[in-house]
């Protein structure tokens, strides 16, 4: 599904007694990134593998599975779609720990999108333990959790868990008869998952989705100009915010007092049809800003592996502001004056809007390093009334 939304792309090159830390300070130019070797993305001790990048240890052994191998899943070199493949000893019983940087790092989405995938990969996977939130790291409400039966014929359980802007996913799956088994390797990871001081654990936020109602995404809204001069940097700032809950410290004892992420806690779906093709559209309440970055009013799932299109209300701003995510960035696009509505939404991923799909900003996160940005000179810009 990734490729329609490429492909469009592809088409335009108040007081707070808590408060956010801020973002560091962007790079104009952005910088090449040397590609890491394994033993730069993965460090190990005799008990314990290390995310370098994430700055984040998890045990070798869970229950009956050990480390077996790291792999990174896209981005060579990068470090930030990674993971590390557990088996036990006759490879019935099997993990996949990923240890992934999306530009829209919320656990609860992770969780929701995800769940999506199993079920339409495996139809005739059951719920055997509905979401919830269970302790991870030493931390009561840590993780993120469901488990599954029949899924492709197995026993089936996930987690999911933010660590700063990074998600950690964790996938057990084994034959029914060896349940236990799975269970068990998923306590053993939670339990012995141990958080950096640079990417601290943060509230997962689970999410709740009801269907919408069916006049839902009905209305269109207007596309705006794009801001001049100045302004377009203060669009670009918006998406360097972690859109899933940003670190803030309390005034004067500087004690963690993180923000809330921009995106509801509950939200309604609906199903957009793109060509052939269908997606998840989640959809928000209008209403005050819940966190400094404004308030999510739509969101799409691309893939479980965090690509997304949201809409931020951004009333500093005025306007509402189409983000699109991938694992280490996040592009803006165009800007309206209230929600998309479905139709125009669809016209953006398919490319039949090819002024929506045309990137302003786009930003780079680098692990343990300043987002990237490169802001369009005035001479790039389009000028009033079409004239060169």
């Amino acid at each position: 599904m990734r490729r329609f939304i490429l492909a469009a792309l592809a088409l335009g090159a108040g007081t707070s007694q808590a408060h956010a830390q801020s973002p560091p300070q962007p790079q104009a130019t952005p910088a090449v990134p040397q590609a890491l070797t394994e033993e730069q993305r993965w460090g190990a001790s005799e008990t314990r593998i290390v995310s370098v990048q994430a700055r984040t240890a998890f045990p070798r052994r869970i229950g009956t599975l050990s480390a077996s191998r790291t792999q990174e899943f896209s981005h060579p070199g990068e470090g930030i779609d990674d993971g590390v493949w557990y088996r036990s000893s006759d490879g019935q019983v099997f993990a996949t720990l990923y240890v992934y940087y999306p530009g829209l790092p919320h656990a609860g989405l992770a969780a929701y999108a995800s769940d999506l995938a199993i079920r339409t990969s495996g139809p005739e996977t059951r719920t055997v333990t509905p979401l919830r939130l269970v302790p991870a790291g030493g931390i009561e409400n840590g993780a993120i959790r469901i488990d599954y039966a029949n899924y492709r014929g197995m026993a089936s359980s996930a987690a999911f868990i933010k660590a700063g802007r990074w998600i950690v996913k964790v996938r057990i799956s084994g034959p029914e008869a060896r349940r236990a088994e799975v269970e068990g390797a998923m306590a053993a990871m939670l339990q012995g998952i141990e958080f950096g001081v640079q990417n601290p654990w943060m509230a997962p936020h689970p999410l709740t989705v009801t269907d919408c109602p069916a006049d839902a995404g009905r209305t269109a809204a207007h596309a705006l100009p794009d801001p001049p001069g100045a302004e377009i940097a203060a669009h670009a700032f918006l998406a360097t915010f972690d859109g899933g809950g940003n670190l803030a410290t309390e005034r004067g004892s500087n004690a963690r007092r993180d923000l809330p992420p921009r995106i509801p806690d509950r939200l309604c779906r609906s199903q957009l049809r793109v060509g052939n093709g269908s997606y998840t559209l989640l959809r928000g309440e209008d209403g005050a800003a819940i966190s400094v970055d404004g308030r999510t009013m739509l969101v799409v799932i691309i893939q479980d592996n965090g690509d997304a299109l949201e809409v931020v209300h951004a009333a500093n701003l005025h306007r509402y502001v189409l983000l699109y995510h991938e694992l280490g960035q996040t592009s803006v696009l165009c800007g309206f004056d209230g929600v998309p509505s479905d139709a125009q939404i669809a016209a953006i991923i398919s490319g039949a809007d090819r002024e929506g799909t045309r990137i302003r900003v786009p930003v780079r996160f680098r692990p343990n390093r300043g987002p990237e940005m490169s802001l369009p000179s005035l001479a790039e810009r389009p000028r009033p009334n079409g004239t060169n």
